[in-house]
Protein backbone atom coordinates (compact mmCIF):
# COMPACT_ATOMS: atom_id res chain seq x y z
CA UNK A 1 0.00 0.00 0.00
CA UNK A 2 1.61 3.32 -1.10
CA UNK A 3 1.85 6.41 1.07
CA UNK A 4 -1.13 8.12 -0.59
CA UNK A 5 -3.43 5.18 0.16
CA UNK A 6 -2.09 4.92 3.70
CA UNK A 7 -2.79 8.62 4.16
CA UNK A 8 -6.36 8.19 2.94
CA UNK A 9 -6.92 5.24 5.28
CA UNK A 10 -5.43 7.18 8.17
CA UNK A 11 -7.78 10.10 7.44
CA UNK A 12 -10.77 7.78 7.09
CA UNK A 13 -9.87 6.07 10.36
CA UNK A 14 -9.57 9.43 12.13
CA UNK A 15 -12.97 10.56 10.84
CA UNK A 16 -14.52 7.22 11.81
CA UNK A 17 -12.99 7.50 15.28
CA UNK A 18 -14.37 11.04 15.73
CA UNK A 19 -17.78 9.93 14.43
CA UNK A 20 -17.82 6.92 16.76
CA UNK A 21 -17.00 9.07 19.80
CA UNK A 22 -19.67 11.60 18.81
CA UNK A 23 -22.33 8.88 18.32
CA UNK A 24 -21.51 7.22 21.65
CA UNK A 25 -21.72 10.56 23.48
CA UNK A 26 -24.94 11.46 21.62
CA UNK A 27 -26.59 8.13 22.45
CA UNK A 28 -25.60 8.44 26.09
CA UNK A 29 -27.28 11.83 26.41
CA UNK A 30 -24.00 13.39 27.53
CA UNK A 31 -22.51 16.60 26.19
CA UNK A 32 -18.81 16.87 25.41
CA UNK A 33 -18.49 18.95 28.57
CA UNK A 34 -20.10 16.15 30.57
CA UNK A 35 -17.62 13.67 29.11
CA UNK A 36 -14.64 15.88 30.01
CA UNK A 37 -16.10 16.21 33.50
CA UNK A 38 -16.40 12.42 33.89
CA UNK A 39 -12.81 11.95 32.73
CA UNK A 40 -11.53 14.62 35.12
CA UNK A 41 -13.42 13.01 37.99
CA UNK A 42 -11.96 9.55 37.30
CA UNK A 43 -9.50 8.15 39.83
CA UNK A 44 -6.07 8.99 38.31
CA UNK A 45 -4.42 5.95 39.94
CA UNK A 46 -6.65 3.44 38.15
CA UNK A 47 -6.42 5.42 34.91
CA UNK A 48 -2.60 5.24 35.20
CA UNK A 49 -2.78 1.48 35.80
CA UNK A 50 -4.93 1.23 32.68
CA UNK A 51 -2.30 3.09 30.67
CA UNK A 52 0.41 0.71 31.92
CA UNK A 53 -1.72 -2.25 30.80
CA UNK A 54 -2.24 -0.57 27.44
CA UNK A 55 1.56 -0.46 26.98
CA UNK A 56 1.59 -4.16 27.82
CA UNK A 57 -0.39 -4.78 24.63
CA UNK A 58 2.60 -3.51 22.63
CA UNK A 59 5.30 -4.95 24.88
CA UNK A 60 4.02 -8.55 25.00
CA UNK A 61 3.70 -8.87 21.22
CA UNK A 62 7.18 -7.43 20.84
CA UNK A 63 8.49 -10.02 23.31
CA UNK A 64 6.77 -12.79 21.35
CA UNK A 65 8.35 -11.68 18.06
CA UNK A 66 11.79 -11.31 19.67
CA UNK A 67 11.51 -14.76 21.23
CA UNK A 68 10.63 -16.41 17.92
CA UNK A 69 13.41 -14.84 15.83
CA UNK A 70 15.81 -15.33 18.73
CA UNK A 71 15.15 -19.08 18.65
CA UNK A 72 15.93 -18.95 14.92
CA UNK A 73 19.30 -17.37 15.68
CA UNK A 74 18.58 -13.66 15.23
CA UNK A 75 18.36 -12.03 18.69
CA UNK A 76 17.40 -8.35 18.71
CA UNK A 77 16.99 -5.73 21.44
CA UNK A 78 13.87 -4.98 23.46
CA UNK A 79 13.56 -1.62 21.69
CA UNK A 80 13.44 -3.31 18.29
CA UNK A 81 10.72 -5.65 19.54
CA UNK A 82 8.69 -2.67 20.77
CA UNK A 83 9.07 -1.07 17.32
CA UNK A 84 7.98 -4.26 15.51
CA UNK A 85 4.88 -4.50 17.68
CA UNK A 86 4.09 -0.78 17.48
CA UNK A 87 4.24 -0.86 13.68
CA UNK A 88 1.83 -3.81 13.70
CA UNK A 89 -0.56 -2.07 16.09
CA UNK A 90 -0.58 1.27 14.26
CA UNK A 91 -0.78 -0.04 10.68
CA UNK A 92 -3.42 -2.62 11.63
CA UNK A 93 -5.51 0.18 13.14
CA UNK A 94 -5.47 2.36 10.01
CA UNK A 95 -5.77 -0.26 7.26
CA UNK A 96 -8.74 -2.47 6.29
CA UNK A 97 -8.70 -5.94 7.89
CA UNK A 98 -5.43 -5.01 9.61
CA UNK A 99 -3.70 -5.61 6.26
CA UNK A 100 -0.75 -3.31 6.98
CA UNK A 101 0.32 -4.79 10.30
CA UNK A 102 2.41 -7.78 9.28
CA UNK A 103 4.08 -6.04 6.30
CA UNK A 104 5.10 -3.32 8.79
CA UNK A 105 6.78 -5.91 11.02
CA UNK A 106 8.45 -7.51 8.02
CA UNK A 107 9.79 -4.15 6.80
CA UNK A 108 11.58 -3.34 10.06
CA UNK A 109 12.84 -6.90 10.52
CA UNK A 110 14.32 -6.86 7.02
CA UNK A 111 16.03 -3.54 7.77
CA UNK A 112 17.49 -5.23 10.88
CA UNK A 113 19.00 -7.98 8.76
CA UNK A 114 16.55 -10.77 9.56
CA UNK A 115 16.26 -13.14 6.54
CA UNK A 116 12.96 -13.27 4.67
CA UNK A 117 12.42 -16.95 5.49
CA UNK A 118 12.85 -16.31 9.22
CA UNK A 119 10.47 -13.35 9.02
CA UNK A 120 7.82 -15.45 7.26
CA UNK A 121 8.01 -18.25 9.81
CA UNK A 122 8.03 -15.78 12.71
CA UNK A 123 4.94 -13.97 11.40
CA UNK A 124 3.06 -17.24 10.96
CA UNK A 125 3.96 -18.49 14.45
CA UNK A 126 3.07 -15.14 16.02
CA UNK A 127 -0.20 -15.03 14.08
CA UNK A 128 -1.10 -18.46 15.44
CA UNK A 129 -0.23 -17.20 18.93
CA UNK A 130 -2.39 -14.11 18.32
CA UNK A 131 -5.34 -16.30 17.33
CA UNK A 132 -4.78 -18.60 20.31
CA UNK A 133 -4.80 -15.55 22.60
CA UNK A 134 -8.13 -14.39 21.19
CA UNK A 135 -9.68 -17.85 21.33
CA UNK A 136 -8.46 -18.37 24.90
CA UNK A 137 -10.08 -15.19 26.16
CA UNK A 138 -13.15 -15.77 24.01
CA UNK A 139 -13.53 -19.18 25.65
CA UNK A 140 -13.06 -17.60 29.09
CA UNK A 141 -15.74 -15.05 28.28
CA UNK A 142 -18.11 -17.71 26.96
CA UNK A 143 -17.63 -20.14 29.85
CA UNK A 144 -17.55 -17.61 32.68
CA UNK A 145 -20.15 -15.31 31.14
CA UNK A 146 -22.48 -17.62 29.23
CA UNK A 147 -25.47 -15.84 30.76
CA UNK A 148 -24.03 -12.58 29.44
CA UNK A 149 -23.73 -14.09 25.95
CA UNK A 150 -27.33 -15.29 26.03
CA UNK A 151 -28.53 -11.77 26.83
CA UNK A 152 -26.85 -10.26 23.74
CA UNK A 153 -29.28 -9.49 20.92
CA UNK A 154 -29.19 -11.55 17.71
CA UNK A 155 -26.63 -9.35 15.94
CA UNK A 156 -24.30 -9.47 18.93
CA UNK A 157 -24.54 -13.26 19.17
CA UNK A 158 -23.86 -13.65 15.44
CA UNK A 159 -20.77 -11.41 15.60
CA UNK A 160 -19.36 -13.37 18.55
CA UNK A 161 -20.00 -16.77 16.96
CA UNK A 162 -18.53 -15.61 13.63
CA UNK A 163 -15.49 -14.35 15.54
CA UNK A 164 -14.92 -17.79 17.05
CA UNK A 165 -15.29 -19.48 13.65
CA UNK A 166 -12.93 -17.06 11.89
CA UNK A 167 -10.12 -17.39 14.42
CA UNK A 168 -10.42 -21.17 14.65
CA UNK A 169 -10.13 -21.26 10.86
CA UNK A 170 -7.13 -18.92 10.82
CA UNK A 171 -5.36 -20.97 13.48
CA UNK A 172 -5.83 -24.15 11.44
CA UNK A 173 -4.65 -22.37 8.27
CA UNK A 174 -1.54 -21.07 10.02
CA UNK A 175 -0.67 -24.55 11.28
CA UNK A 176 -1.14 -25.94 7.76
CA UNK A 177 1.23 -23.31 6.35
CA UNK A 178 3.95 -24.62 8.66
CA UNK A 179 3.21 -28.33 8.29
CA UNK A 180 2.49 -28.27 4.53
CA UNK A 181 4.98 -25.70 3.27
CA UNK A 182 5.14 -27.31 -0.22
CA UNK A 183 1.57 -26.13 -0.76
CA UNK A 184 2.57 -22.48 -0.26
CA UNK A 185 5.36 -22.58 -2.79
CA UNK A 186 3.30 -24.49 -5.37
CA UNK A 187 0.91 -21.54 -5.29
CA UNK A 188 3.89 -19.19 -5.78
CA UNK A 189 5.12 -21.12 -8.81
CA UNK A 190 1.64 -21.15 -10.36
CA UNK A 191 1.23 -17.41 -9.79
CA UNK A 192 4.60 -16.76 -11.46
CA UNK A 193 3.50 -18.80 -14.49
CA UNK A 194 0.13 -17.04 -14.59
CA UNK A 195 1.62 -13.53 -14.45
CA UNK A 196 4.10 -14.51 -17.18
CA UNK A 197 1.21 -15.72 -19.31
CA UNK A 198 -0.61 -12.38 -19.03
CA UNK A 199 2.68 -10.51 -19.63
CA UNK A 200 2.97 -8.99 -16.16
CA UNK A 201 6.43 -10.51 -15.57
CA UNK A 202 9.01 -11.23 -18.26
CA UNK A 203 11.25 -13.80 -16.60
CA UNK A 204 9.30 -16.42 -14.59
CA UNK A 205 12.45 -18.54 -14.21
CA UNK A 206 14.10 -15.77 -12.22
CA UNK A 207 11.09 -15.73 -9.89
CA UNK A 208 11.24 -19.52 -9.57
CA UNK A 209 14.91 -19.40 -8.56
CA UNK A 210 14.15 -16.79 -5.90
CA UNK A 211 11.29 -18.93 -4.61
CA UNK A 212 13.58 -21.98 -4.53
CA UNK A 213 16.10 -20.03 -2.44
CA UNK A 214 13.44 -18.79 -0.02
CA UNK A 215 11.97 -22.28 0.11
CA UNK A 216 15.26 -23.73 1.35
CA UNK A 217 15.66 -21.00 3.95
CA UNK A 218 12.05 -21.38 5.01
CA UNK A 219 12.42 -25.16 5.34
CA UNK A 220 15.44 -24.72 7.58
CA UNK A 221 13.68 -22.15 9.74
CA UNK A 222 10.47 -24.17 10.03
CA UNK A 223 12.53 -27.20 11.05
CA UNK A 224 14.13 -25.12 13.81
CA UNK A 225 10.76 -23.70 14.89
CA UNK A 226 9.13 -27.14 14.89
CA UNK A 227 11.86 -28.61 17.06
CA UNK A 228 11.39 -26.00 19.83
CA UNK A 229 8.13 -26.91 21.53
CA UNK A 230 8.86 -24.44 24.31
CA UNK A 231 9.00 -21.62 21.77
CA UNK A 232 5.44 -22.38 20.67
CA UNK A 233 4.24 -22.40 24.25
CA UNK A 234 6.02 -19.13 25.06
CA UNK A 235 4.66 -17.42 21.93
CA UNK A 236 1.11 -18.46 22.82
CA UNK A 237 1.49 -17.42 26.46
CA UNK A 238 2.91 -14.02 25.51
CA UNK A 239 0.02 -13.44 23.11
CA UNK A 240 -2.45 -14.47 25.82
CA UNK A 241 -0.81 -11.91 28.11
CA UNK A 242 -0.97 -9.32 25.33
CA UNK A 243 -4.71 -9.77 24.95
CA UNK A 244 -5.24 -9.90 28.72
CA UNK A 245 -3.42 -6.57 29.16
CA UNK A 246 -5.85 -4.96 26.71
CA UNK A 247 -9.05 -6.51 28.07
CA UNK A 248 -8.25 -5.73 31.72
CA UNK A 249 -8.15 -1.99 30.86
CA UNK A 250 -11.95 -2.09 30.91
CA UNK A 251 -11.98 -3.27 34.53
CA UNK A 252 -9.59 -0.48 35.57
CA UNK A 253 -11.67 2.10 33.67
CA UNK A 254 -14.73 0.84 35.56
CA UNK A 255 -12.88 1.12 38.88
CA UNK A 256 -11.56 4.59 37.97
CA UNK A 257 -15.14 5.79 37.56
CA UNK A 258 -16.22 4.31 40.91
CA UNK A 259 -17.37 0.82 39.93
CA UNK A 260 -16.96 -1.84 42.62
CA UNK A 261 -19.09 -4.87 41.69
CA UNK A 262 -19.55 -7.39 38.85
CA UNK A 263 -15.91 -7.09 37.70
CA UNK A 264 -15.74 -10.73 36.62
CA UNK A 265 -18.89 -10.36 34.53
CA UNK A 266 -17.54 -7.15 33.02
CA UNK A 267 -14.28 -8.90 32.11
CA UNK A 268 -16.26 -11.71 30.45
CA UNK A 269 -18.32 -9.19 28.48
CA UNK A 270 -15.13 -7.51 27.25
CA UNK A 271 -13.71 -10.90 26.20
CA UNK A 272 -16.82 -11.57 24.12
CA UNK A 273 -16.76 -8.06 22.64
CA UNK A 274 -13.12 -8.47 21.65
CA UNK A 275 -13.50 -11.75 19.78
CA UNK A 276 -16.73 -10.56 18.16
CA UNK A 277 -15.20 -7.34 16.81
CA UNK A 278 -11.60 -8.22 15.94
CA UNK A 279 -12.55 -10.22 12.84
CA UNK A 280 -14.57 -7.36 11.34
CA UNK A 281 -12.68 -5.78 8.36
CA UNK A 282 -12.89 -2.20 9.66
CA UNK A 283 -9.80 -0.30 10.88
CA UNK A 284 -9.66 -0.86 14.64
CA UNK A 285 -13.14 -2.49 14.47
CA UNK A 286 -14.43 1.01 15.18
CA UNK A 287 -18.16 1.10 15.67
CA UNK A 288 -18.51 -2.69 15.98
CA UNK A 289 -16.27 -2.89 19.05
CA UNK A 290 -18.09 0.05 20.67
CA UNK A 291 -21.47 -1.56 19.94
CA UNK A 292 -20.52 -4.93 21.47
CA UNK A 293 -18.89 -3.27 24.49
CA UNK A 294 -22.05 -1.27 25.27
CA UNK A 295 -24.30 -4.32 24.74
CA UNK A 296 -22.23 -6.25 27.24
CA UNK A 297 -21.74 -3.47 29.79
CA UNK A 298 -25.44 -2.57 30.13
CA UNK A 299 -26.05 -6.05 31.51
CA UNK A 300 -24.05 -5.21 34.65
CA UNK A 301 -24.52 -1.45 35.07
CA UNK A 302 -26.90 1.41 34.20
CA UNK A 303 -26.78 2.53 30.57
CA UNK A 304 -25.40 6.02 31.30
CA UNK A 305 -22.58 4.58 33.38
CA UNK A 306 -21.91 1.95 30.69
CA UNK A 307 -21.29 4.72 28.13
CA UNK A 308 -18.85 6.44 30.50
CA UNK A 309 -16.90 3.22 31.11
CA UNK A 310 -16.88 2.40 27.40
CA UNK A 311 -15.55 5.82 26.45
CA UNK A 312 -12.77 5.76 29.04
CA UNK A 313 -11.83 2.15 28.32
CA UNK A 314 -11.73 2.65 24.55
CA UNK A 315 -9.80 5.91 24.91
CA UNK A 316 -7.05 4.17 26.88
CA UNK A 317 -6.98 0.68 25.33
CA UNK A 318 -7.33 1.70 21.67
CA UNK A 319 -6.95 5.39 20.85
CA UNK A 320 -4.04 5.99 23.24
CA UNK A 321 -2.42 2.75 22.09
CA UNK A 322 -2.62 3.85 18.45
CA UNK A 323 -1.12 7.25 19.31
CA UNK A 324 1.80 5.67 21.21
CA UNK A 325 2.34 3.20 18.37
CA UNK A 326 2.20 5.94 15.72
CA UNK A 327 4.76 8.07 17.55
CA UNK A 328 7.02 5.01 17.96
CA UNK A 329 6.67 4.22 14.27
CA UNK A 330 7.63 7.77 13.26
CA UNK A 331 10.67 7.69 15.56
CA UNK A 332 11.67 4.32 14.13
CA UNK A 333 11.45 5.58 10.55
CA UNK A 334 13.46 8.71 11.40
CA UNK A 335 16.18 6.69 13.12
CA UNK A 336 16.21 4.32 10.16
CA UNK A 337 16.73 7.28 7.84
CA UNK A 338 19.64 8.54 9.95
CA UNK A 339 21.17 5.07 10.01
CA UNK A 340 20.82 4.90 6.23
CA UNK A 341 22.68 8.18 5.78
CA UNK A 342 25.54 6.97 7.97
Amino acid sequence: MDMKKKGLWALASLLLAVLTVWIVIKRSGMSLGDFVHYLSSANPLWVAVGFVCMLGFIVFEGMSLLHIIGVCGYPRSFGRGFLYSASDTYLSAITPSGSGGQPGIAFFMMKDGVPAAVITAALIVNLIGFNVGLLFHGAVGMIAGFDTFLRYNTLGKVLIIVGFCVFIGLTILGAMMLRHREFIFRIGYKLAAFFHKIHVIKDPEKIRKKLDHVKEEYKTCVDVVSSHKGMWLNACLLNIMQRFSQIIVTVFAYMALGGKEHMGQLFSAQCLATIGSTCVPIPGAMGVSDYLMIEGYIQVMPRDFAFQVQMLSRSVSFYSCVIVSGVTLVIGVLLLGRRGKK
